[in-house]
């Protein structure tokens, strides 16, 4: 059951999750930082910034703040407990916002990775495939693949030396038009299935459970944040 569990959240994309719950987790992380006061939330907060790091495995520059991050929460946890008075500074207080600080620089920085590094194949095929019909799609290239088809078949028939007049040269010939009808019609398919592909995509790209879980932790660390 573990190994399974741990398969399930080894497998986990971050880079998946949509630009719009991003930007909208950052608020969300800076306003929980903001309010937050006590060792458990700061716990869920870093807990939060590990579980990013750990899914952007390449970016082992971030290991410092990963490490000293925790040494920090643990040292406030105890130093509460110490007389501190002997101090003419508020130790606890300085200590609280440089924790919170380098949570949110931690928490930003594997944002920006995430958005820089994020699978955007998807982005691209949906502008590089607008939505047409099948006869749209092959009004716009049946040009391009007659053309291609007769420079292939010209060169083909120059390197092999093959007589005009032959009946091999009619043979080809008649079966230009059927290649180039067949291969226009593959392209068509793949690229009107592509588009509804990416499409669907999108769509789930926003919506689906990951963004959701996603969001409505930021969510429950914010609530818990700011609840007095």
């Amino acid at each position: 059951m573990f190994k399974r569990l741990k398969k399930i959240h080894d497998n986990i994309d971050v880079r998946s999750l949509n630009i719009i719950i991003l930007l909208i987790s950052v608020i969300l992380y800076i306003i929980s930082s903001y309010f937050a006061n006590n060792i458990a939330i700061l716990l869920l907060l870093y807990i939060l910034d590990y579980e990013l790091f750990y899914h952007l495995k390449n970016y082992r520059y971030l290991r410092f703040i990963n490490l000293i991050l925790p040494i920090m929460i643990i040292a406030y946890f105890l130093l509460g407990y110490l007389d501190l008075s002997f101090i003419h500074i508020d130790l606890l207080h300085i200590l609280l916002w440089i924790i919170k600080g380098l949570l949110v620089i931690f928490y930003i920085v594997n944002i920006f990775l995430i958005i820089k590094d994020r699978n955007i194949k998807y982005v691209k095929g949906r502008r590089k495939f607008k939505r047409r019909t099948f006869n749209e799609l092959r009004k716009r290239e049946i040009g391009r693949f007659r053309k291609d088809n007769i420079d292939y078949q010209e060169k083909y028939v120059l390197d092999n030396e093959i007589n005009k007049d032959s009946d091999y040269y009619k043979v080809i010939n008649d079966n230009l038009k059927n290649k180039t009808i067949n291969d226009l019609e593959e392209y068509v398919y793949l690229n009107y299935l592509r588009f509804y592909k990416n499409k669907k995509y999108n769509k789930r790209n926003i919506f689906d459970k990951l963004n959701l879980v996603f969001l409505l932790i930021h969510v429950i660390i914010l609530l818990l944040s700011i609840w007095r």
